[in-house]
């Protein structure tokens, strides 16, 4: 498996880690339709840890499996 750095400066892992701190609702869309919604918990250069209202235990989210991603309310 090939792993990419992980680059605080982006501006697209700043937006996230906003969203981490302020424990916004996110909906989540995959590559093959499939709709997640929960509040970010980590992310690293390979997954995101999504927490789930249904689950005490995150959902590891590959980046690559991730079409879209945008927060509710």
């Amino acid at each position: 498996m090939e792993t990419t750095s992980f680059d605080p400066s982006l501006p697209g892992v700043r937006l996230l880690q906003d969203w981490l701190r302020q424990g916004r609702v996110l909906r989540i869309e995959l590559n093959d339709g499939q709709c997640l919604e929960g509040s970010l918990r980590w992310q690293d250069p390979e997954f995101l840890a999504l927490n789930r209202s249904d689950s005490d235990q995150p959902v590891l989210l590959s980046r690559r499996a991730i079409a879209l991603i945008r927060t509710l309310g």
